[in-house]
């Protein structure tokens, strides 16, 4: 990252970026990677990990959104992107 990428980085607001992925998903790491080198925090929960009761759970939320059930989910301060949509992405962290 340059400098000014850096500057920019620290300038801007973190907005609350939560991310619903499969370990498995090669946008999922795409999207994680993507998010560390620009400097963004984030948390995210890998589905496919979780102990079978609690990602039953968690999969069952996601249909009522994302009856596809399609991955990266990305919730950025409560806005849900379905799917690796990355300019949508950019929008919502103002780097587009």
């Amino acid at each position: 990252m340059s400098q000014v990428e850096k500057d920019i980085s620290q300038q801007r607001q973190q907005p609350e970026i939560h991310l619903l992925t499969l370990s498995t998903c090669f946008f999922c790491s795409t999207l994680k990677r993507q998010l560390k080198e620009a400097g963004f925090q984030y948390s995210y929960t890998d589905l496919d990990l979780l102990p079978e009761s609690e990602r039953d759970k968690q999969i069952e939320e996601l249909r009522e959104f994302n009856p596809e059930e399609s991955f990266p989910v990305t919730i950025i301060d409560n806005v849900a992107i379905v799917g690796y949509q990355e300019e949508r992405i950019k929008k919502e962290l103002g780097l587009s």
